[in-house]
């Protein structure tokens, strides 16, 4: 199943309101949110212009986190609808929902303080399925933002999903080393990490 095809799936099973719809494992997005939390914790986000790779719905907003200017992007329309229907008003200059597959360009046309994508590298038919969708993946992200932030599921992981794509830290950090020397990850608990990359100073 092609993977436009997989999340409306999802959609129609689930509906707008549950995370399952977005290939999360609870109903109200506690994984998300603690994803997200995660990312928040390591940048001051004040002032800055954010790209989100695989916004969905505009989770990004859902729990409440701000920045000074937002642009996400994601594969499904179906999505990106139901993101504008709840975040987009005449006034609202500073958020931005798109339709996009970053594999029809090496980067976005703009420049962001910030890259970010959580829940959408494990997805089996996600943007890193293969090892030249992941290198794809995380140059898109590097050549749009001075910071990138990705969450992977971890092959450490005990418990486990048919839906998910699970990661070897070292073979990420080994990949995201072909971009930059300022590389982090954060391993906090066994199910996933936190990869960071920045340009080189």
């Amino acid at each position: 199943m092609e993977i436009n095809e997989w999340y409306d799936s999802k959609l129609e099973q689930f509906g707008e309101n549950d995370y399952r719809s977005l290939n999360w494992g609870d109903k109200d997005g506690k994984s998300a949110k603690a994803r997200y939390q995660q990312m928040f914790e390591q940048y001051d986000w004040s002032n800055k212009r954010v790209l989100e790779v695989g916004c969905g719905w505009g989770s990004f907003f859902d729990f409440s986190f701000k920045c000074d200017y937002y642009h996400g992007i994601d594969i499904n329309p179906k999505l990106i609808n139901i993101a504008i229907d709840k975040f987009i008003c005449p006034k609202c200059t500073n958020i931005k929902f798109k339709t996009s597959d970053i594999f029809k360009y090496n980067s976005i046309n703009s420049s962001f303080d910030i890259a970010i994508s959580s829940g959408v590298a494990g997805n089996r038919q996600g943007p890193a399925d293969t090892p030249g969708k992941l290198m794809h993946y995380l140059s898109f992200m590097f050549n749009s933002a001075n910071t990138v932030m990705i969450n992977f599921p971890s092959n450490r992981a005990t418990i486990r999903s048919e839906y998910v794509e699970y990661f070897a830290p070292e073979y990420i950090i080994s990949q995201a080393l072909n971009l930059t020397n300022n590389v982090q990850l954060i391993h906090k608990n066994r199910s996933d990490f936190l990869l960071i990359l920045k340009h080189n100073e």
